[in-house]
């Protein structure tokens, strides 16, 4: 029996991964994929397993169905009935020090039955707190924790991660090892198959001759159920977990042709985030020839480069080209259908236009596999058209031009050479819809869009879209601008209108647009009412929280940063850090710890000083840090290092914050930092500002509404009052104003209605 196989995933318990992994979506979007067995994840994690226990039945085979699959696919898709199965996975990170350095490896662990998965769970449990991620990690060596595997049942298994990743990994250049007899030492001959990784290929591991005997196999590792399969293995066994294993197991040399273990679906490897050298700060990315000339050193700013898989390949093998072992599996390449459609359509493949895309082919196709891989080329052109089907036909014969990936920034597979896309325009017939121009589409958007609305649709719409005077002098200003905004006076609808009016008028790239809010609801909003008003042309625009844009910058700097530890967790680390400390003094600790975050203290006398250091160099070697010192830490290496800040600066030339009477001082430093250069000749900064200090009545998280007053001053700020409230009738307006008349804080304004 053919079938597909994604052994590597995660749960929603992992840092950095989507809410949407759960049992239910997981098997939709298998059946979407065209995945037949899939991983599980993070057993380990005790709410998880419950999880498993609860929803999942063994068919008897050592896989597991689940007992109520949803009776529907993903809303949008209409897939071809599979039957899916689970197979009982999860990784564990080792960090552990060994020989003469920290070593940090991945390993994925399998189990038939939930009585071995127990029995590893309560042995772990013994080591680390298995509750603390669901990919826990423990100081356990990778050699240790295969023996826990060996002993709790013959049938379960341990198969090294992502082997060449510079991180977490047996290979990685920054704590890995140099051969799997190293790693595992005298349990080595237990070890039969490795997975080679996204920025890895079979061909680039046949280079190296100590590899010949292992399986090779692929897998997603995805964060969201929408990145399942973008690799895979494939099978022709009976489809049970013995069966499955027993191919892994076997010799390459002794294999059957077309049966058992038949291959991988591969990432065109330059894709993968580490495929070459580089410094992503930097911008600087290598061929491993040049990193060495450059003796590892980025030649910008002096700090080492990240050495990616490429090198390390390369510094490990003893072929100069790749050798296939006798009985080796094939491999194909793919790319994931999204982003073909986000190529053919210009856009990016989260975009609504890929997603109603592709949901479309899908549903013409049955499963994304079969149209990647089986589908004859005549038939996804006459369903999908030309371009699809000659992008499909590029991939499957790997008419690619690669552009490789590098610390952590994912490479480009670029299918179509420059100007070729608008050539055959004319011939496309992609489900009666135009696959968007390669040049200004936010125009040619805009005018389609204006030819199918009617007089009354257009009248409806000036009704109630027109800017009053004092919102379209706030889009207009240039340099900066604060606005007082009351109750119903429009004020999101301003703010989207100055980012709107500084894309079209201003020239203004979406990616130099940043538009900060305060809750991830209201961020969330502001990203869906920006896509309705620009469409397209809102791709690149980056909007968050103060928090979430801190974070991302943080990434940025320290790549392997994937986690935020809560108020939980920084009792959690505390109590592992001081472990002689009572609960309760943990828990008063912690909340010193916070205080000390959000307020930014560096003093070193401070009694909580050393506490803090020790907490934060213990995060960041775990790739954590904590909530309320992200926006902090941010501020600190901004004032450490210029350069950095420099960067970020130029790289976002047009600020919007919403609800300025929220901010605290430390979101307030870390805004004067970005934006200290605003001018009124629009040759610098252009920041707007938005609020009503008239609902600063929380004082959330420190929040100082004084620092509303000051902005005009420190920014160099033009005023503007919106005074016209849309939203109350008259009565209301007057009775409301007349008791914030009464706050001694605010500036006299006056409201007026709209409504009777």
């Amino acid at each position: 029996m053919f079938y597909i196989a994604d052994l590597h995933l995660h749960s929603h318990y992992s840092r950095a991964t989507s809410k949407d992994l759960n049992l239910e979506t997981l098997y939709q979007w298998a059946r979407i994929k065209g995945i037949h067995v899939v991983g599980t994840g993070d057993f380990t994690h005790p709410l998880w397993f419950k999880e498993l226990k609860e929803k999942l039945e063994p068919d008897g085979t050592g896989l597991f169905r689940l007992k109520n699959p949803p009776k529907e696919s993903v809303p949008g898709f209409k897939c071809k009935d599979i039957d899916v199965r689970f197979c009982l996975t999860s990784e564990i990170s080792s960090i552990y020090k060994h020989g003469d350095k920290v070593r940090k490896n991945h390993n994925c662990v399998y189990a038939p039955d939930f009585e071995t998965v127990a029995r590893i769970n309560a042995k772990l449990a013994q080591i680390g707190n298995l509750e603390a991620d669901g990919r826990p990690i423990l100081g356990l060596p990778a050699r240790d924790l295969l023996e826990i595997v060996l002993e709790t049942s013959e049938h379960a298994h341990l198969i090294p991660a992502h082997i060449w990743t510079p991180w977490f990994s047996m290979f990685g250049s920054k704590s890995g090892y140099d051969s799997v007899k190293e790693c595992f030492r005298d349990l080595a001959g237990h070890i039969f198959a490795l997975e080679t990784g996204l920025s890895s290929d079979p061909e680039m591991n046949w280079r190296l001759s100590m590899l010949d005997q292992y399986t090779l196999v692929s897998n997603s590792d995805a964060h969201s159920p929408q990145k399942l399969g973008r690799e895979a293995n494939l099978f022709d066994t009976e489809r049970s977990y013995y069966a499955l294993f027993d191919a892994l197991k076997s010799k390459p040399a002794d294999r059957q042709a077309g049966k058992g273990f038949l291959g991988t679906y591969e990432f065109f490897p330059e894709e993968g985030k580490y495929h070459m050298d580089g410094h992503r700060k930097c911008a600087v990315c290598f061929e491993p020839e040049e990193s060495i000339r450059h003796k590892n050193i980025c030649p910008k700013c002096g700090q080492p480069l990240t050495i990616g898989v490429l090198h390390r390949v390369t510094e490990l093998s003893d072929r100069k080209q790749p050798q296939r072992p006798e009985g080796a599996a094939n491999f194909d390449y793919i790319i994931p259908l999204p982003e073909i459609l986000s190529e053919i359509k210009n856009v990016s493949p989260s975009s609504k236009a890929v997603q109603q895309a592709f949901q479309q082919t899908i549903s013409s196709f049955g499963n994304e596999f079969t149209l990647l891989k089986q589908t004859p080329i005549e038939d996804i052109e006459k369903k999908a058209g030309i371009i699809v089907a000659e992008a499909i036909k590029r991939m499957r014969t790997q008419q690619v031009s690669p552009q490789g990936g590098y610390d952590g920034e994912y490479g480009i597979i670029k299918i179509f050479k420059e100007g070729e896309l608008a050539q055959l325009k004319g011939q496309m017939n992609f489900f009666g819809m135009d696959a968007g121009p390669t040049t200004t589409r936010g125009k040619n958007k805009e005018t389609a869009s204006s030819k199918e609305r009617t007089p009354a649709d257009a009248a409806t719409e000036n009704r109630h879209s027109a800017l009053n005077e004092a919102q379209q002098a706030a889009c207009e200003t240039t340099g900066a601008v604060l606005v007082t905004a009351g109750p119903g006076t429009g004020k999101t609808k301003t703010l989207i209108s100055w980012i709107a009016h500084c894309i079209r008028q201003r020239n203004a790239k979406p990616q130099e647009v940043l538009a900060v809010t305060f809750t991830n609801k209201a961020a969330d909003e502001l990203k869906e009412r920006l896509a309705a008003v620009l469409e397209d042309g809102s791709e690149g625009i980056t909007s968050g929280t103060f928090h979430s844009i801190c974070f991302a910058i943080l990434q940025e700097r320290y790549i392997q940063l994937d986690k935020v530890y809560d108020e939980k967790s920084r009792e959690i680390i505390l109590g592992i850090l001081y472990p002689g400390k009572e609960a309760k003094e943990i828990k008063k600790l912690a909340a010193g710890l916070e205080h000390y975050f959000e307020n930014n203290k560096t003093a070193s006398e401070n009694e909580v000083a050393g506490i803090a250091a020790a907490y934060r160099n213990f995060a960041l070697q775990n790739g954590g840090i904590d909530l309320a010192d992200i926006i902090g830490t941010v501020v600190r290496l901004w004032n450490d290092e210029p350069k950095w800040m420099q960067a970020c600066r130029e790289r976002y030339r047009y600020i919007a914050v919403d609800e300025l009477q929220d901010i605290n001082p430390l979101q307030y430093e870390f805004l004067k930092l970005l934006a200290p250069d605003c001018l009124a000749d629009g040759n610098g900064k252009n920041v707007f500002a938005i609020g009503d200090p008239d609902q600063s009545i929380y004082g959330f998280r420190g929040s100082d509404v004084q620092l509303f007053f000051r902005f005009s001053e420190d920014f160099g700020a033009k005023e503007i009052v919106l005074q016209h409230n849309y939203r109350s009738a008259a009565v209301i307006v007057a009775a409301a104003s007349a008791v914030i008349s009464n706050n001694t804080q605010r500036r006299p304004t006056k409201l007026v209605a709209m409504r009777e």
